[in-house]
C-alpha cells in the first residue's frame, strides 16, 4: 500500500509539474510560426499551448466572463485599450524586453495605449478585398474602391458572389471610409449613413463570414470577399499547390484601409511573469518575426525581419502597404456606442446576406 501511494504521490506530482510548465497563449489561428514555438518551448523548458479565439469580441467576451487560463493574449488595438480600461491586464516591464528596440517606431506608442504602457507590437494584418481575377476582368470590374462591395452599380454584376466580414467594426469601417468619413467616427449620423449604405447592399452579399470566407474563393463560388492578408497569402499558396482552376489577387482600397494591430498583453491573473516575459521578447526577435511574416504571410512592424523576406512577400502592398497614411488602426468605441452598434449589427444580419 505505501509503494502504491508513494507512486501515486509521484504521478501527482509530475502532472502537476506538466501543467507548470504549460504555457497558454491565447491568439488566433495560424497566427504563430511552429518554428517559433519549438524554440521557446527548448529555450525554457515548457510546452506552449495555444488556445484560439475567431475574433476580438469573442477573446473580449471570454475574458469578461472571468476566463483565466492565459498567460499571454494577443489582442487587437481596440481590444487592448478595453482590457486595460477593465484593469484586464498588467502594465509592462520595459526593461524586460530588450528586444523592443527592433519595432518600428510608427507602430509605437498608439492612442489605444500611450506609451505602450500595456502592450507591445505583435504583428499587423491589412483588411481589403480579395477577388477572383478572371471573372472580374470579364465583368471589367477593378476592386480598388469600396464601392465594389456597397453600390449596386457593381453588386447587380456581383449578386450572390461577395462575402464580408462577419464583424461590425470591419464592415462598419468600410463602409465609412466608402462614404469618406472617418473609419472610426462615433457620430450618431455618421454610423446611420454607414447603415443604410450596408443595409442597400447586404441582400446582394453572398453571406457574412470572417473564418471560410477564403474556400468559397477558392472553389470560386465567391468572387470577391473582404478579407485578410494572412488568410489570403495562404489561399494563394494552396490554389497554386493543388493546380486549381482559380486565379486569386489582391488589392488595396482607394479610400483607405484598416488594420488590426495586434499586440501582446500579459494578464492580470498570469501567475508566470517570467515565461510570459520571456515569450514577448522572444516574439519581438526579428527571427521570430521573419518565420511569422514568411510561413504565413502575416505583416510584420520589425525592420529587421522584413528586410530578409523574399521581395515576392515584401513588396506586395497588401502585405506590406508603401502609404501607411491611408491605413487606419480600430480605436474602441465607448459603452454607448458599443451598444448602438451592437444592436445595429443584429438588426443588418438579420435582414441580409442570405445566398450561400
Amino acid at each position: 500500500m505505501k509503494k502504491f501511494l508513494y507512486l501515486l504521490a509521484c504521478l501527482l506530482s509530475c502532472q502537476i509539474a506538466v501543467a507548470a510548465n504549460e504555457f497558454n497563449l491565447y491568439i488566433g489561428s495560424n497566427y504563430i510560426a511552429d518554428s517559433t514555438v519549438k524554440r521557446f518551448d527548448d529555450q525554457n523548458n515548457c510546452t506552449l499551448v495555444q488556445n484560439f479565439f475567431n475574433d476580438n469580441e469573442e477573446m473580449l467576451a471570454k475574458i469578461v466572463a472571468g476566463a483565466n487560463g492565459y498567460n499571454t493574449i494577443v489582442a487587437t488595438s481596440y481590444a487592448v485599450e478595453e482590457l486595460a480600461l477593465m484593469g484586464k491586464i498588467k502594465p509592462l516591464d520595459k526593461s524586460k524586453l530588450p528586444n523592443l528596440k527592433y519595432i518600428n517606431k510608427q507602430f509605437l506608442n498608439q492612442a489605444y495605449d500611450p506609451g505602450n504602457k500595456y502592450s507591445v507590437p505583435y504583428a499587423y494584418t491589412p483588411v481589403f478585398l480579395a477577388y477572383n481575377k478572371d471573372k472580374l476582368r470579364q465583368l471589367g470590374i477593378v476592386p480598388d474602391t469600396w464601392a465594389v462591395i456597397f453600390d449596386p452599380k457593381y453588386l447587380n454584376k456581383l449578386k450572390g458572389k461577395v462575402t464580408v466580414f462577419d464583424s461590425s467594426r470591419n464592415v462598419i469601417a468600410a463602409a465609412l471610409l466608402y462614404l469618406g468619413k472617418d473609419p472610426n467616427s462615433k457620430n450618431k449620423a455618421d454610423l446611420d449613413a454607414a447603415r443604410a449604405v450596408i443595409d442597400r447592399a447586404a441582400p446582394y452579399w453572398a453571406k457574412f463570414d470572417s473564418d471560410s470566407y477564403y474556400r468559397g474563393l477558392l472553389r470560386g463560388d465567391v468572387w470577391v470577399s473582404m478579407s485578410y492578408s494572412i488568410d489570403i497569402f495562404k489561399t494563394i499558396q494552396d490554389a497554386k499547390a493543388s493546380h486549381a482552376k482559380v486565379n486569386i489577387d489582391a488589392m488595396l482600397q482607394k479610400e483607405g484601409n484598416m488594420y488590426e494591430l495586434d499586440n501582446m498583453v500579459i494578464p492580470v491573473f498570469n501567475k508566470d511573469d517570467k515565461l510570459a516575459y520571456a515569450f514577448i521578447n522572444m516574439a519581438l526577435n526579428p527571427q521570430s518575426a521573419y518565420e511569422l511574416s514568411a510561413l504565413t504571410g502575416s505583416s510584420v512592424p520589425n525592420d529587421s525581419a522584413v528586410a530578409r523576406l523574399d521581395p515576392a512577400v515584401r513588396n506586395l502592398d497588401w502585405i506590406y502597404p508603401k502609404n501607411m497614411n491611408k491605413m487606419y488602426v480600430f480605436k474602441a468605441y465607448p459603452p454607448k456606442t458599443r451598444i448602438l452598434v451592437n444592436e445595429m449589427w443584429t438588426e443588418i444580419k438579420m435582414n441580409g446576406a442570405c445566398w450561400l
